[in-house]
Formats: C-alpha cells, sequence, structure tokens
C-alpha cells in the first residue's frame, strides 16, 4: 500500500505550475505545493500528523510533518534542486530531535522532485549514508514526485 503522506504530496505537486522559469513565480509556487500537502495530510487525521513540528525550540527548526503513530517524519524539497543540501540538513534535524525528545523517530522519508533530485540522490553516498544510520536504528528513505505519475 501506498503511504498516503506521499500521495499527497504527488497529488499536490502535479496541479501546480510547471516549467516557469521566473524565480519569484517558482518560490511562491513551492509554497503553495507545500501549503496545498501539509493542508491534505492534516485533513487525513488531524489527531495523527503533526504539521510544521519543532525540531527543539532553541533551534528554530521543523520537520514538516511527522506522523506519530509511526514515529515518522516528512520532509518535502518541492523543487529537485539543491536536495542533496536539504536531504542531510533534514536528516540532522531528526538526529537532533532523537537526541532532546523521549520519544523518539524511527524513519524519515524525505520526498523531492524526481526529475532534478534522483540524480543526486540516488548514487552512491546518499545510499551509504543511509545504509549507515539504518544500522543506527534510523530509517531513511527517498520518494520521488513527477508532474505525470
Amino acid at each position: 500500500m501506498e503511504d498516503p503522506v506521499v500521495q499527497a504530496a504527488q497529488l499536490a505537486f502535479s496541479v501546480r505550475l510547471k516549467n516557469s522559469t521566473d524565480v519569484s513565480e517558482n518560490t511562491k509556487n513551492a509554497q503553495a505545493i507545500t501549503k496545498a500537502w501539509r493542508s491534505a495530510v492534516h485533513a487525513l487525521d488531524p489527531d495523527r500528523f503533526e504539521i510544521e513540528a519543532s525540531v527543539i525550540p532553541e533551534l528554530d527548526q521543523k520537520i514538516d510533518i511527522i506522523d506519530r503513530e509511526n514515529g515518522c517524519a516528512y520532509e518535502f524539497k518541492v523543487s529537485g534542486k539543491n536536495a542533496p543540501a536539504e536531504f542531510y540538513k533534514d536528516i540532522v534535524k531528526v538526529i537532533i530531535r532523537n537526541q532532546k525528545l523521549k520519544k523518539k523517530l524511527s524513519s524519515l522519508v524525505f520526498i523531492t522532485e524526481e526529475k532534478w533530485g534522483r540524480p543526486f540522490l540516488d548514487a552512491p553516498m546518499p545510499r551509504a549514508y543511509m545504509k549507515y544510520l539504518a544500522e543506527l536504528g534510523l530509517k531513511v528513505s527517498v520518494e520521488y514526485v513527477r508532474h505525470e505519475p
């Protein structure tokens, strides 16, 4: 069964702007996609999904969505451009949260656009890092969204 949080990301992504070269327009579009995704997930089950969960208060950083039932964090980098930097940063957010809080997250699903994200994230170094983290008890996976699913 496909993950409903990833399905919501795919749906939010596929109904938005495509192929614009205007940076401001793309930024607004990415924000609209993220907002639509978060709203759709919240509507699935507001008690289960925590939206924009604080990593720890003193860091002023947030995790897009936490599934309280499964202990899973979700991060959505709408544009695959610069996805590797966001990927590693988001892993660090989960690690820091797990160090500071009693209720640990067991997994992270990083969602990004396929065309630009896959060449960098479906590569030896990220795969080796995900394998290493799994050995430490944190399962990290990458899911891709595309305009034509």
